[in-house]
């Protein structure tokens, strides 16, 4: 994060000596000055929300209960046990995903909007089926996620499982 403030500091910084002139020799032209505004609106944006997730508090952002799992970055929806087929992981260059195949019943329901439905369309294209889990900022590496919700899958598949047992009166 620190690394992506820097460069939008450096960026914005550099798109607003094109709008003040600060840049010697020949004033710029109008293109220029007008992609310098854009610029500098964008990437000032941008400065704010890496300094703000910076300054801000540190939350959990992966939820894992007995009854499901969360995701708090890319969606507040709680995804329970019993919509998860399968879990594994998915490595694209060197961050590794945590993906959670879900049932197409639960996969219509998450995908609902159209941001979610291109997203899933997105993933399908370069082969992934399911819901990817970003566990590069998270405090625990791929693998040891991965055994912690096949632990939880299992015990949720278990207690759904588990026969109904009545004393005798």
């Amino acid at each position: 994060m620190l690394i992506l403030l820097f460069g939008g500091v450096v960026l914005t910084l550099t798109c607003a000596a094109i709008v003040f002139g600060w840049f010697p020799g020949k004033a710029p032209e109008t293109g220029t000055v007008v992609a310098g505004y854009l610029g500098l609106v964008f990437f000032g944006l941008g400065v704010c929300v890496a300094a703000w997730r910076l300054l801000s508090p540190k939350a959990p952002v992966l939820l894992i209960t007995r009854d499901g799992i969360r995701d708090t970055r890319s969606s507040w929806k709680f995804l329970p046990w019993q919509s998860v087929e399968a879990i594994s992981t998915w490595q694209v260059r060197r961050e590794k995903f945590l993906v959670l195949k879900i049932s197409p019943a639960a996969m219509g329901q998450s995908a609902v909007t159209i941001t979610g439905r291109t997203l899933t369309a997105l993933n399908k294209m370069v082969g992934l089926e399911g819901i990817p889990i970003s566990t590069g900022t998270l405090a625990v590496n791929a693998d040891e996620l991965l055994a912690t919700c096949n632990t939880y899958l299992a015990a949720a598949r278990a207690r759904k499982t588990r026969p109904a047992v009545f004393p005798s009166a």
